[in-house]
């Protein structure tokens, strides 16, 4: 039995509902498979305009696998996964039994309770168009204040999310938000009317941050206030509270 809230591929939330739909990012309408069987949302059939949903994200499923970053490419009904090394590890995926299939590129399959740190990441591919929707441009020469919570969350519209959430289909997850600056990997911590955006660099060459403006916070967390329209590929890391306890439970059948 292969894990029931593993998903892949692109999702819209509609009412707190999950779907699996197709979405190129910028177009107007979202594509809901064609129903053969009535539905109490008929209305969610073909082309469906976008404003209709709450969230429309792509999905990719990320694990540790003997301490090391896999993606689940596939999940099979019988419990078991197939794997790409996520750290374009050619000696140790060669040593754990991964085998070559592109160039870069190694796979293996393996048992879904054996994996670790079960998480989803969530492509939002509305963001460009709500940041276009509520944001101006930067104008040179205006300082940036905000981006950080300050007595009140600093989020506009829904975003960014952190924390632990239950969200559609019973899942709950310890949310992150993230995005990438200058390159950089980093966290959301907020994000204000202004356009103002507090980010947290998530990598390790410090030296290069502090040359592009991060500094160490009160917490040594190396900081800096950006603008909205500074960040590219905006999603969330959702890691999943619940797969854990699934797979114990499978565990404990297999005894």
């Amino acid at each position: 039995m292969t894990y029931p809230l593993y998903r892949s591929g692109t999702i819209a939330v509609v009412d707190g509902v999950s779907y699996p739909v197709s979405y190129a990012a910028g177009e107007n309408y979202v594509h809901f498979p064609q129903l053969r069987e009535p539905c109490h949302r008929p209305e969610l059939t073909g082309a469906v305009p976008v404003e209709m949903c709450e969230r429309v994200f792509s999905v990719q499923v990320y694990a540790t696998y003997r301490d090391h970053r896999v993606m689940i490419d596939t999940a099979f009904d019988n419990g078991t996964a197939r794997v790409l090394d996520a750290e374009w590890d050619q000696e140790w995926a060669t040593i754990n039994g991964f085998v070559q299939e592109h160039s870069y590129e190694y796979y293996k399959t393996v048992d879904l309770r054996d994996l670790r740190q079960y998480a989803e990441r969530q492509n939002d591919l509305l963001f460009t168009r709500w940041r276009a929707a509520r944001f101006p441009r930067p104008v040179d020469g205006i300082p940036l204040h905000g981006g950080w919570p300050n007595g009140q969350a600093a989020v506009v519209a829904g975003r960014p999310r952190s924390g632990v959430l239950e969200t559609e289909g019973g899942r709950v997850a310890e949310v992150t938000t993230r995005a990438e600056y200058l390159g950089y990997s980093c966290e959301v911590a907020g994000i204000s009317l202004d356009g103002s955006v507090g980010v947290y660099y998530l990598g390790t060459d410090f030296e290069r941050a502090e040359a592009d403006g991060f500094r160490p916070d009160e917490n040594l967390r190396w900081a800096k206030t950006v603008h909205v329209f500074d960040l590219s590929r905006y999603h969330e890391m959702h890691r999943d509270l619940l797969f854990d306890q699934w797979r114990e439970s499978r565990d404990s059948l297999a005894r």
